[in-house]
C-alpha cells in the first residue's frame, strides 16, 4: 500500500493515534496524551486496523513504518 493509500484512509485523530502506538505509547497514554477516553483510544485503534487490514496493533505499525506514514 502506499503511503497516499494508507493516509488517506484514515482521520486526522486516527493518524494522531497511530503516531503515538509507533511511538510505544499504551492505549492509557494515548488518552492521556490526546484528552481522549480510554474508550475512544480503542475505538481508533480498531478503525485503524480494520482500515489496514490487520489484526494487531504492531502490524498496523509496521505497516505505516514500512510506507514512511510514519518514522
Amino acid at each position: 500500500m502506499s503511503t497516499l493509500h494508507l493516509s488517506a484512509n484514515l482521520s486526522a485523530r486516527e493518524l494522531q493515534v497511530l503516531k503515538l502506538l509507533a511511538e510505544g505509547y499504551s492505549n492509557p497514554e494515548i488518552a492521556t496524551s490526546l484528552c481522549i477516553s480510554i474508550s475512544t483510544v480503542k475505538t481508533h485503534v480498531r478503525n485503524i486496523l480494520n482500515k489496514f487490514g490487520v489484526n494487531h496493533r504492531i502490524q498496523a505499525v509496521v505497516l505505516a513504518v514500512r510506507s514512511g506514514l510514519v518514522d
